[in-house]
């Protein structure tokens, strides 16, 4: 499990209670889940509770399941809606066979239907049975708002994801940042490792180390180093110091000791939804909608993602925006600037077990 991440300061007050909405609403991301996740909210908690009450009624086995779309839905959102069925019923231990084969002549029959009346969404659950013998067949009908289908569609094409690498090393560093000389316009990269900032300078296509600034370490040193570079505020902070350059953060560094116990970027909030993701929000909004970034829900011996989400605000319901950013290996920090539409993500590469550094940038569609 990895510790999350607080929202940068500049940002915190405006944006805590969207979050706090936010961690509540949304039913945790999985590695196997992707079709799920890509329904609003309202229509996972409906195919979630279509799955529960059958489950309540019919003894797990192996089963077939069949679906007739009647209603105005698209083939791309009926078939994120029967895959996410057969996500459910796959947690509450039912099992699926293959249609055609020899197994399938004995197993369990389920038909899903998709339909609607003048406000709503109605899909209905039941099995198929050619029994005479009286017993009940049972048949569990759920309904989905319609509002969240216009709003789900723009949604998923409203925010636009992209990366860019920046920078790799073989030791693990905290943040990392691009300085502008002012009267040059000159860049240096800063790399924030956990008890040092590097700076380079760029020498044709590639960086060139500068030279390194000491920062004193913890005591005891902490098990779950964090740091952020704010050029903003031409401060660096980490756990148990603050650090100044002179004359700036390329400078030789003036550090003193912080808030003895203060996370960096707020309190760290421990809300239902998604415990083991990161998170943060950018300042720009997008069609007057907030935007978070969040990874997946893995841990750190695995790949993970980045993706966007949209909310109006309080009360919610939250809508996945638009395409997800791959890694290879867990998203270690998040970092959002103060100004602009980027986020700083700090990745270790497990195939290279290298530390790598990207620019993750949301724009917002038409």
């Amino acid at each position: 499990m990895r510790p999350s991440c607080g929202l940068p300061l500049a940002i915190r007050v405006g944006v805590l209670t969207i979050l706090l909405g936010f961690f509540s609403g949304v039913a945790p991301r999985e590695s196997h889940a992707q079709a799920t996740s890509q329904l609003p909210k309202s229509w996972n908690d409906a195919v979630s509770k279509l799955a529960d009450e059958f489950s309540a009624v019919v003894s797990p086995a192996p089963v077939t399941l069949s679906v007739n779309n009647i209603s105005a839905l698209d083939a791309s959102n009926a078939g994120a809606i029967e895959t996410a069925v057969r996500e459910q019923l796959q947690r509450h231990s039912f099992s699926f066979a293959p249609e055609n084969s020899a197994t399938a002549q004995s197993v369990v029959r389920l038909h899903l239907s998709l339909s609607e009346s003048a406000d709503e969404y109605v899909w209905v659950i039941q099995i198929l049975s050619d029994q005479s013998d009286g017993n009940a067949v049972p048949v569990i009908i759920v309904t989905a708002p319609k509002a969240d289908f216009a709003h789900a569609g723009a949604a998923a094409q409203s925010i636009s994801l992209e990366k860019r690498f920046v920078w790799k090393q073989a030791e693990l560093f905290l943040d990392f940042a691009f300085l502008k000389d002012a009267t040059s316009a000159e860049l240096t990269l800063l790399v924030l490792g956990t008890n040092s900032l590097t700076t380079y300078k760029p020498v044709g296509s590639r960086w060139q180390f500068s030279h390194t600034s000491a920062i004193p370490e913890a005591t005891p040193p902490s098990r779950d180093p964090q740091g952020t570079i704010n050029l903003k505020e031409g401060k660096i902070s980490l756990k148990g110091f603050e650090c100044v350059g002179e004359p700036d953060l390329a400078g030789a560094l003036q550090c003193k000791a912080s808030t003895a116990g203060r996370r960096l970027g707020g309190p760290a909030v421990t809300i239902p939804g998604l415990p083991n993701s990161l998170g943060t929000t950018i300042p720009e909004r997008c069609h007057d909608e907030y935007v978070s970034l969040f990874t997946a829900e893995n841990d750190w011996t695995q790949s993970d993602s980045i993706r966007a989400y949209l909310a109006k605000g309080v009360p919610l319901p939250v809508f996945p925006a638009g395409n997800t950013l791959e890694f290879d290996g867990p998203v270690m920090a998040l970092h959002t600037d103060p100004e602009g539409n980027s986020t700083r993500a700090v990745v270790h590469n497990l195939k290279t077990g290298e530390y790598e550094a990207y620019i993750a940038t949301a724009t917002c569609g038409n």
